[in-house]
């Protein structure tokens, strides 16, 4: 009945990332279809046919299909994570715990990734592509995140997780562009600075899920970051 589930796009996709861990997290079988980002392949048929929007991750699982990375975390967790707290990351069998991993992960989406996802892309999108970073946009953005960030630390002074002392999509959606900037800019000392975050992101790379997705960002961040 059934088989492994699809998830179309490739693995250096922070947003594809989220994905594989929510799938990893749960021990659901699947299979990476990767696409040809160089050539646009997620811009022409038949991914169109999957994502009017021509981006990744697509998810397809029997007839269901799937887009956008937040609303595809949230079914495998719902449809394979079940109840068990180890692989419950939404935390639906308690209203208000719950309710803290929605805050969070809307923290994420809304505060903290388009402060860094500039950051990211301005010194390690653009160069890789052949562009030029420009500084006042990042200088910008490490201002925004440095608030963000501290946010973050005074959260985590009080819990090991940002949505109380338990691991959950609240954790997990910030790893795929965290890891871009500790690997690939000279920003990480805005994480490392602070005792809190730094000790979190620790707890995450720990994970085995976040050990067998991270190298797939890695693979395409060494060729960008060596001198």
């Amino acid at each position: 009945m059934g088989g492994a589930v699809k998830v179309y796009g490739v693995g250096a996709s922070p947003f594809v990332a989220t994905v594989l861990l929510c799938l990893e997290e749960t021990g659901a079988d699947y299979e990476l279809v990767p696409l040809d980002m160089a050539a646009r392949e997620q811009r022409a048929e038949p991914h169109l046919s999957r994502n009017p929007f021509g981006k990744i991750p697509v998810l397809e699982d029997g007839e269901l299909t799937l887009f956008e990375s937040r609303a595809i975390s949230r079914y495998v967790l719902r449809k394979y994570g079940g109840t068990n707290p180890t692989t419950d990351l939404l935390r639906e069998s308690s209203l208000e715990e719950s309710a803290m991993v929605d805050v969070w992960t809307e923290v994420e989406a809304h505060q903290y990734q388009p402060a860094i996802e500039h950051i990211v892309q301005q010194c390690v999108i653009l160069p890789f592509i052949g562009g030029a970073r420009d500084q006042a946009v990042v200088d910008d953005n490490v201002g925004k995140l440095k608030k963000v960030l501290d946010v973050h630390e005074a959260r985590l002074s009080t819990h090991a997780y940002l949505a109380g002392d338990f691991f959950s999509l609240a954790d997990l959606v910030h790893f795929g562009i965290t890891y871009y900037l500790v690997a690939g800019t000279e920003y990480a000392t805005l994480l490392e600075s602070r005792a809190n975050v730094w000790a979190w992101c620790g707890r995450i790379m720990a994970r085995p899920s976040v050990k067998k997705v991270a190298p797939l960002i890695q693979l395409w961040l060494k060729p960008s970051s060596s001198a």
